[in-house]
């Protein structure tokens, strides 16, 4: 599209330069004034002029396309990035564009100052529509204000990165044809390329951070209309209520997973390639959420419970000690009562004989350095008791312990009963944390006998 005026503008100039007039002086005297009055009075804009509060422009030694921008994007705010060499365009600038502007200067070269400038700016003027300019300025200037409008526009989603086009160049002037100007308003490559946002949910999944990942791959779904991702959704879904414990979701979760990933449109999904592993966990989800129902430990549901505390405990080990803490000292408990499960006992009621009341005390009293007498046998076994009477049963692994190793129980306990989470006001030593994990580990190992399936989310496989 052409303006006629224009039109008429550009010929009587052309005509001029061939009767050996100066291009520049006459292009400054004929052209850009008509250029100027079609600009403030009807700029174009693809793919449709949009209201902008804030613009932010980078400013080279041809300052022309950056009026234009100015006029383009209409802002009441006007921001230019400049260097030292082109700050003597600023007054013309005001002149062409009528405008108030707020100059920021930088190195030719100093895209880290352009990524500050954008992001102190985007602060200023968190909550309005903002265009970034990159059309002229020095490649860097341009490729750093590109770059950081497509990166803080998934926090500033108003934020759009605008350029202005030409769409005939006239080859005998060496020079865009005036009147085919355009400001283009670019797409984000997060909005045309699925792809960038798989990337972004992938580092979030194998970060563990699967709500997150979630998140982004059911957002992509809707983006991209390509449902391959919500196979990836169900996946984190499935992960995040395994993290969070809720079992009873993470299988419903699973199975959906394994269900659709057995449809015909789906046999050559990525995610298949684990079907093995995917079937295992999803079948050790299956196994926890019985145990959990009937509380049967003879479920072999109770080794995928406790091996899951003890994962999130590894997890939380370096974060946060009193929640890791309270991973291990309950898959601890888990693993032996299961244990007792084998003698036919209960931990909340043991049903203990005089003879052996009397062989626990006795046990205790080894651990805790004091006289039997002094050993109180509750109705209830807790966990030190659970200890001291497998190891009087002649439990295959506790009884081989040696018994320096076990002392040491005594002092978790009370660090356990006396920590911040529970009923105290202490924060679990690394120390007592290991010596928890080390006893449940092989526990585990032992209850498992290499047969445990893996914890590891499986690869996405893209």
């Amino acid at each position: 599209m052409h303006d006629e005026g224009l039109e008429n503008v550009w010929q009587a100039y052309k005509e001029a330069v061939r009767a050996g007039g100066n291009p520049q002086t006459l292009y400054q005297e004929q052209v850009w004034p008509a250029l100027l009055d079609l600009w403030r009075r009807q700029p174009r804009v693809y793919p449709s002029r949009q209201p902008f509060a804030v613009s932010v422009h980078t400013l080279g030694t041809s300052p022309e396309a950056t009026a234009l921008a100015i006029l383009g994007t209409g802002a009441e705010t006007v921001y230019v990035i400049h260097t030292r060499d082109s700050a003597s365009f600023l007054e013309r600038l005001r002149r062409d564009t009528g405008k108030d502007l707020y100059p920021l200067e930088v190195g030719k070269s100093d895209v880290a100052a352009i990524y500050r400038h954008v992001k102190d700016l985007l602060e200023r003027h968190p909550h309005v529509p903002v265009a970034l300019d990159l059309t002229s300025g020095t490649k860097a200037m341009s490729a750093g204000l590109a770059a950081a409008g497509f990166f803080f526009q998934r926090f500033f989603p108003q934020v759009r990165v605008v350029y202005v086009d030409n769409e005939a160049y006239d080859p005998e002037l060496r020079r865009p044809r005036a009147g085919t100007e355009r400001l283009v308003i670019l797409p984000n490559p997060h909005e045309v390329l699925g792809g960038v946002d798989a990337f972004l949910a992938r580092e979030l999944y194998e970060r563990g951070e699967f709500a997150k990942a979630q998140a982004y791959f059911g957002r992509l779904v809707e983006s991209t209309g390509d449902r391959q991702y919500e196979l990836y959704a169900l996946l984190s879904g499935m992960y995040r209520a395994w993290q969070a414990l809720d079992f009873s979701e993470a299988l419903k979760q699973g199975k959906k997973l394994l269900d659709r990933l057995s449809q015909d449109v789906w046999l050559n999904h990525p995610l298949n390639r684990a079907r093995g592993d995917l079937e295992a966990q999803v079948a050790l989800l299956e196994g926890v959420e019985r145990f959990l129902r009937t509380r049967d430990f003879g479920e072999q549901g109770v080794l995928g419970l406790a091996a899951t505390l003890l994962r999130l405990s590894e997890r939380a080990r370096g974060e946060n000690p009193p929640l890791a803490a309270l991973y291990a000292y309950r898959a601890l408990e888990l693993l032996l009562q299961e244990r007792l499960s084998r003698l036919g006992r209960r931990a909340e009621a043991p049903g203990l004989t005089p003879e052996e009341a009397q062989g626990l005390r006795e046990v205790l009293a080894g651990f805790l350095q004091i006289p039997p007498e002094a050993v109180e046998v509750p109705p209830k076994l807790g966990l030190l008791h659970l200890v001291a009477f497998l190891r009087l049963k002649g439990d295959s692994l506790l009884a081989a312990l040696p018994q320096e190793r076990l002392m040491g129980l005594s002092g978790v306990l009370k660090a356990r009963n006396e920590s911040l989470l529970v009923h105290g006001f202490l924060v679990p030593r690394e120390k007592e944390l290991q010596s928890l994990l080390s006893l449940a580990q092989r526990l585990g190992e032992d209850l498992a006998a290499g047969a445990r399936p893996s914890l590891e989310p499986v690869p996405l496989g893209f």
